[in-house]
């Protein structure tokens, strides 16, 4: 009978060599090297299956529960939404929030992280810190965290969409978390935010509209009260039906 945790896997004499001392110089164990070996294989073979399969291993879905209670934050339906306007480049360029989305969007896809950070200073205190922990836990635990993007003073609707990989904030403004060029050079000169979201995936959202959302804070209408210009960052979420 195999020891619990320990697996075995050949290889010909050449290759466990050219192994044993590549972990050697990189300075790694070779139960690290294997571990993130297997993890990449699952990824790369079925991504929605194994995040499947590690949350349940994790039993992601009780320890959720658990946080929610003990944290008392009402976000497990929730959406990020940020209502954008104009802003400027560092040419001093006027941008409308499509022209933003499609900085972040360039930015995303041409800077080799796969991501980018967007900043935001819509709310004077930053995010409030159980609900960074929160968000940050279920990305962490491979949950699908959402930010919705409305653009449009005529329109007023969510126009773009992406994936939350992490969120930073404080009451005073912060450096950008990231490496260099994860900020559009658009907004490059942008140092210090109250309030950075780490996104990828950053799509035109055709599926989700505003009239579907209620505001978490007031449970108004979204579609309703970005018309009236009353809610530029929040949480939404999509009230269940009546049955």
């Amino acid at each position: 009978m195999g020891r619990p945790g320990y697996m075995s896997l050949y290889a010909d004499e050449r290759t466990q060599q050219i192994f044993d001392d590549f972990v050697r110089v990189k300075g790694i164990t070779k139960s690290t090297a294997l571990s993130e070996m297997l993890e990449i294989y699952m990824l790369c073979q079925d991504e929605r299956l194994y995040l499947e399969l590690k949350k349940k291993a994790l039993g992601v879905e009780t320890a959720k529960q658990a946080l929610l209670e003990r944290t008392d934050v009402k976000a497990i339906n929730d959406y990020i939404f940020m209502k954008l306007g104009t802003s400027s480049d560092g040419e001093g360029n006027i941008l409308d929030g499509t022209d933003t989305m499609e900085a972040y969007r360039r930015n995303c896809e041409e800077n080799g992280y796969g991501y980018t950070w967007f900043s935001t200073e819509s709310l004077h205190f930053g995010m409030a810190k159980k609900k960074v922990r929160y968000y940050n836990s279920l990305a962490e635990s491979g949950e699908e965290v959402t930010i919705l993007f409305a653009v449009g003073e005529e329109v007023n609707d969510i126009k773009y969409s992406a994936r939350v990989l992490s969120i930073a904030s404080s009451r005073d403004s912060l450096p950008c978390p990231g490496e260099e060029g994860s900020v559009p050079e658009e907004f490059g000169g942008e140092d210090a935010a109250k309030i950075w979201i780490q996104i990828t995936d950053i799509r035109e959202e055709n599926e989700l509209k505003a009239a579907m959302f209620n505001v978490r804070s007031t449970d108004a209408n979204l579609k309703q009260v970005i018309s009236n210009s009353q809610f530029h960052f929040g949480y939404v979420y999509i009230p269940k039906k009546v049955e």
